[in-house]
């Protein structure tokens, strides 16, 4: 027994004096452990719902207002409420402070769109069927988190910062309001995953929807944010502050979103009204493991994330809660927090018995255990994938060599324990076999994949998503032993960086790194298929047919090889053969809109319009054909001169696309041009606004509505317009020429509209505009006095216009 020595000051009291004051306090602590005891016993006992209505005082739990915020690549550990010593998050903390800290809380798995879609869904990744972030939808007979709430009244509103999360892949669902606008542009960025937004932005979006929604109803927001993710660029002053760690300062920026986030709830009086969750889609690597980003590896550095959970008023204030939880507890949490009813199939648990601190007795507070999961390695190699089982202290992974690990003993996974605890590891493999049995699909459902316009899919390849899925099929998985990723990590460093140059138009680097790839394994069938694509973006459709063509030899059903050689055959004019792998892919999947549109295209470019015809309208027979098959078929009912039948598909197009919640542009600008033609003009406009708002870089629609606008004399919006065209499409010829003339025609600025038109005609070197160009320098050189020069160009235009 130790003894601490008492320290006295001022003059001692006699000994029985303190002998009564040391009973009194003794027996006034006594009364205080009992009274508290009475009251623990009586909250334990208590019905959860009614203990959460007496913590919201007198705030009903269906006015409460939801706000959701998710931080994308945020890793728990960079936050000083977490422990962190290298970064400063001041925003995050005080909400820390004032809220619940759960410090357990794993995702599903490292990507956004499936972590995401567990959290709207509160089920596994298993059960809504996204494994990753390109070629799944979230399955629509889920039901969301946003359409429950909108059922019980509240306003929705979804607000996010990253083209993952965007409307076409089904994560926006029940969102009455959804901001995701991208323009996707691979000049300017290196993969799919880094197309995004300044998360400042996006919080703006959504200030200003709450600045119009409340007070009508309680509202949902999702803010979702992307900075941490890279490639990390903070702005000052965070850049210079975390010089050389660009993560911590992207993290800091975040944060510091974050208090903006609150002050304008304050200032709204919407903070104290309102429930806010925050916590984060998943990690970030950084270089622990040998893993570089995320959603490769399982490991704590990208799959543990924090989770803060702020009351009305800042109740149960300070507290921490350390059971293993899980994203699919959010969604039975904020359901059962505004008293919504419980939604099936969820499969997470509510948190509002943890958050609320009841006893260990209690049913709803039993021991949890969570799931984690990555198929990458499968999908993409065909390597074992790697799933996790976790709870409040220990971590199993299970791969060709299992791992188990003590977090509590060792957080960063270092120190595997699976030999050394046999029995754990066999109880806790048990464990996850029935946990899988328990979250894993009963019903038989196919992958749900969104269907892309040809225009979107050619930004996704500029951008260095090729296709993919270049491994095992999930239910190919126990057909083979596979081998352990901890061995590859090497490779699929490669390969992602491979990726990354070829969004950034770096081929040669790409192409060094993806050989390096096949040396040392060749049968990566991703890496095959992309030297495909890097061939076709260097115009050498023969190279690149051979390497699609070696892709396939190692699987045949690999759908971006199968499309690639089928694009690669229609460039080499091989067009039968482009139409038999075209078909190939049809006997798999008939309602595959790009292979139907290809294939109609072959057809049409064989001169056998009318079949290319007749296979899009029975395909558009189907009441649910996409956008991407009305629209062709429009453009070539149009080509034959069924205008009629070509707007009524057109139509049938943008009400097909109006129903997916899509940004496709096109139908409305192929519909606008007929109204146009047909001298309706008003329509036309608000038909070329609507395709530019979907498509702000559709330089035809952008040129159109300039001309419009110049008809009704708006010359200011007719020249902003015809500049956003050329800006669009650089190699956009008549829009050089026509901005030309109005310059020159409309207040003399002749040097200027001679540079426009002379930046044209250095595009025109094939003259596909005629001898336009020519005419009209020649016009701004005469009125600039420059006779010799304009009558040199005036020759030239003749000699264009000769053909000579």
């Amino acid at each position: 027994m130790s003894h601490r020595r008492r320290q006295r000051h001022g003059i001692p009291n006699p000994a029985t004096g303190r002998a009564l004051v040391l009973a009194a306090v003794v027996l006034s602590m006594i009364a205080l452990a009992w009274a508290a005891i009475r009251l623990l016993g009586a909250l334990e006992a208590s019905d959860p719902a009614e203990r959460w209505t007496e913590i919201l005082g007198d705030r009903a739990p269906s006015s409460l207002n939801v706000i959701l915020v998710t931080i994308d690549t945020l890793r728990a550990d960079h936050l000083s409420c977490y422990g962190a010593t290298q970064v400063s998050t001041p925003a995050i903390d005080r909400l820390a402070a004032e809220g619940v800290r759960f410090s357990n809380v794993a995702s599903t798995v490292p990507f956004t769109l499936p972590s995401h879609s567990s959290i709207m869904t509160g089920t596994y990744p298993p059960f809504h069927g996204v494994r990753e972030n390109v070629g799944y939808a979230l399955d629509e007979s889920l039901p969301t988190l946003a359409e429950r709430l909108g059922e019980g009244g509240w306003t929705t509103g979804g607000f996010v910062s990253a083209f993952v999360l965007d409307s076409r892949w089904g994560i926006a669902r029940g969102f009455e309001t959804y901001y995701d606008d991208f323009e996707l542009d691979g000049d300017d960025s290196h993969n799919l995953g880094a197309v995004q937004r300044p998360g400042a932005e996006t919080l703006s979006e959504s200030l200003r929807w709450l600045d119009t929604s409340t007070g009508r109803s309680p509202f949902f927001l999702w803010l979702h944010i992307f900075e941490p993710h890279d490639p990390y660029t903070p702005p000052e002053p965070f850049k210079s502050r975390y010089a050389g760690r660009p993560y911590e300062g992207e993290v800091a920026h975040a944060d510091s979103i974050i208090g903006d986030l609150r002050t304008a709830l304050e200032e709204r009086g919407l903070l104290d009204s309102s429930l806010l969750v925050l916590t984060a889609d998943h990690g970030e690597a950084l270089g622990q493991h040998g893993e570089g980003f995320h959603g490769f590896f399982v490991y704590d550095s990208t799959v543990r994330v924090p989770l803060i959970v702020r009351l009305p008023g800042g109740g149960l204030r300070g507290r921490v809660v350390d059971d293993a939880v899980s994203h699919v507890d959010l969604m039975p949490t904020i359901l059962e927090a505004t008293a919504q009813p419980s939604s099936e199939p969820v499969q997470g648990r509510s948190l509002l018995p943890l958050l609320m601190g009841l006893g260990p007795d209690d049913p709803a507070t039993a021991a949890r255990e969570t799931y984690s999961e990555s198929l990458y390695p499968l999908l993409h190699y065909g390597w074992a994938p790697l799933r996790t089982l976790r709870t409040a202290r220990y971590k199993l992974i299970d791969a060709p060599r299992p791992e188990l690990y003590d977090l509590a003993e060792d957080p960063r996974e270092e120190r595997n324990i699976f030999r050394r605890d046999r029995q754990l590891a066999r109880e806790l493999e048990a464990r996850l076999d029935d946990l899988r049995t328990r979250i894993e699909r009963t019903s038989e459902s196919d992958r749900t994949a969104p269907e892309i316009d040809p225009a979107t899919l050619e930004q996704l390849r500029a951008l260095g998503y090729v296709g993919g899925f270049g491994g095992a099929g999930e239910d190919e998985e126990g057909n083979l032993e596979r081998a352990d990723p901890k061995d590859r990590i090497q490779l699929h460093q490669m390969v992602m960086a491979a990726q990354s140059e070829l969004g950034r138009g770096e081929l040669d680097q790409a192409e060094t790194r993806l050989r390096q790839t096949l040396e040392v394994d060749p049968s990566v069938v991703d890496a095959h298929q992309m030297l495909g694509a890097i061939e076709m973006r260097r115009g050498r459709p023969e190279l690149a047919a051979s390497a699609f063509q070696a892709a396939l030899d190692l699987r045949g059903d690999h759908p971006a090889a199968l499309f690639g050689l089928a694009d690669a055959y229609r460039q080499l004019g091989r067009f039968e053969d482009a139409l038999l792998g075209y078909d190939r892919i049809l006997a798999d999947d008939p309602d595959h809109g790009g292979a139907l549109v290809a294939s109609a295209n072959a057809l049409a470019e064989l001169g056998r319009l009318e079949q290319a015809t007749t296979r899009l309208e029975q395909a558009a027979a189907a009441t649910d054909a996409g956008p991407m098959v009305l629209n062709r078929l429009g453009e070539l009912q149009g080509i034959q001169g069924r205008i009629e039948d070509a707007a009524a598909a057109f139509t049938r197009a943008i009400e097909s696309d109006r129903e997916r919640d899509d940004q496709f542009a096109q139908p409305r600008f192929n519909l606008a041009v007929i109204r146009e033609e047909a001298g309706r003009v008003d329509e036309a406009i608000e038909l070329y606004e609507a395709a530019i708002e979907r498509g702000p870089r559709h330089y035809q629609a952008l040129f159109n509505l300039g001309r419009l606008m110049g008809a009704r004399g708006d010359i200011d919006r007719q020249q902003a317009l015809y500049e956003r065209a050329i800006e669009a499409e650089p190699t956009f010829v008549r829009g050089y020429y026509f901005l030309g003339k109005l310059l020159m025609d409309r207040d003399g600025d002749l040097a200027r509209a001679e540079e426009i038109v002379r930046a044209g005609l250095e595009r025109d070197e094939d003259h596909r505009a005629g001898p336009l160009g020519y005419y009209l320098l020649a016009d701004i050189l005469n009125r600039s006095g420059r006779t010799a020069e304009a009558q040199r160009a005036v020759d030239r235009g003749r000699q264009i216009e000769r053909g000579s």
